[in-house]
């Protein structure tokens, strides 16, 4: 049941919630392209003044990138939950796909389009604004709130770290909100507590035992790596993987896992393996992945007709206990012990997975009333195959981290047309106030 507080703050937020619209309209409209430098300066400062009206002291902190956005609201409370998110966002290209202006936020039959709708500014200021309706109508908020809002994540975080070394009293806390979630449309809120690490890489091809065409020769390569079934063949690939434990195989086989409301989500009709029930559980848990993101070829020799060279990009989405540094040895010595001394493996960037604790006082915290809100329970996962830099700070701090957000199946983030049901907007706030309450006496 939803208690009385809670009732009179979500009554303001229905009251305001024309106000808050235009507040993501505002926030939609100021380009924060991190790839491209776009309007990232204009953008952090928006945040901060946000963060300050809220009474959290907002502040830059420079790292040498794009700058934190830093503030705390100190009420004094016995626990305090950060809320980290992002501003910056995916180039908005190819603007010809594009059936309203990406900075121009359009409303179209309960959903807002503009680039960054959805990833991450709706998760970001559904919170804030869960934040503002409390101290509106209840005067204080029962934690301590601290915001951080990165500028960099969309191009792979690369002073998140730096952030955190040099300011570890800025993002201690209790617990961590992380950026965005998504869910079905008509369907359950996705609730997350890890991701899976990426590793990237290229093996390039330059110049090919006798005179053998380099395509081919990585094509060969690549078929010595993964079969037709999708298993990794890479030698010793899996032998460091950390199996589930025993709480986590208990939470896994009797956690529900909606297989039609991801294949809708995905845009499949089946899964690897034609997988189902709690081989498909344990496999998206446990289970790395090998992806191939393309191939290419430079020069074709005049006389043979062959490219001179050629290269193939690929990524390793990673579990558990898989690092990086020992994946690349790995690779390099399946590829010697199968002929292919001469191909190079060139390192790209990588993130670490972390599979999250179902039983943390934050995570039990959203659980909770998730169904209160949206009418069903949530969907939960120990980790998701997406990957992001949640892991490091996890390892680097020990704080509890938990996904939820205002994405769902049809917003298209990083793609044309993106977009965030406003209805989802609203409802993320009123489950941050319920979260906020929860947290603050959870055990």
């Amino acid at each position: 049941m939803v208690n009385e507080d809670a009732k009179k703050v979500w009554a303001y937020i229905d009251e305001h919630e024309q106000e808050y619209i235009d507040l993501l309209k505002k926030y939609c409209a100021q380009p924060s392209v991190s790839a491209q430098n776009w309007g990232m300066r204009e953008m952090a400062e928006m945040i901060r003044q946000t963060i300050t009206e809220l009474g959290g002291n907002g502040t830059l902190i420079e790292t040498g990138g794009n700058p934190f956005v830093y503030g705390m609201i100190d009420n004094g409370a016995e626990r305090t939950l950060t809320l980290y998110n992002h501003y910056d966002v995916v180039p908005p290209e190819p603007y010809e796909q594009w059936n309203t202006p990406p900075f121009e936020p359009t409303i179209i039959d309960g959903r807002l389009y503009a680039r960054g709708s959805s990833d991450n500014k709706g998760s970001l200021l559904s919170r804030y604004i869960a934040v503002d309706a409390y101290q509106k109508v209840l005067g204080k908020l029962p934690i301590n709130i601290k915001f951080v809002a990165e500028g960099e994540e969309e191009i792979g975080s690369p002073h998140l770290m730096d952030f955190i070394r040099d300011n570890p009293e800025k993002i201690q806390s209790d617990g961590i909100i992380w950026e965005g979630g998504s869910k079905v449309v008509n369907g359950p809120l996705v609730v997350h507590m890890g991701v899976k690490g990426v590793t990237t890489f290229e093996i390039v091809c330059k110049e090919p035992k006798n005179h053998s065409n380099p395509v081919w020769r990585l094509i060969w390569a690549l078929n010595s790596m993964k079969n037709a079934d999708d298993y990794i063949t890479v030698d010793h690939f899996d032998d460091s993987i950390a199996p589930l434990t025993e709480y986590e195989r208990n939470f896994v086989l009797n956690n529900d896992y909606d297989e039609e409301a991801m294949k809708k989500m995905n845009g499949i009709d089946h899964f690897v393996r034609d997988l189902t029930g709690n081989a498909l559980k344990e496999k998206l848990y446990t289970e790395p992945s090998m992806n191939i993101q393309g191939l290419y070829f430079r020069e074709i020799d005049p006389v043979t007709g062959m490219p001179k060279s050629a290269a193939v990009k690929m990524d390793i989405r990673t579990v558990p206990n898989q690092e990086p540094e020992e994946l690349m040895r790995q690779l390099r010595n399946h590829l010697d012990a199968h002929g292919f001394e001469d191909l190079e493996i060139i390192e790209g960037h990588s993130t670490l997975p972390y599979r999250g604790k179902p039983d943390s006082l934050l995570a039990k915290a959203v659980i909770k009333d998730v169904a209160e809100v949206y009418g069903m329970p949530a969907d939960v996962h120990l980790m998701i195959p997406g990957s992001c830099g949640m892991a490091r700070v996890v390892k680097a701090t020990g704080i509890p981290i938990v996904h939820y957000g205002c994405m769902d199946d049809a917003s298209r983030a990083h793609a044309p047309n993106e977009s965030v049901d406003l209805d989802h907007y609203i409802k993320g706030a009123k489950l941050s106030v319920l979260v906020f309450q929860n947290f603050a006496t959870m055990d």
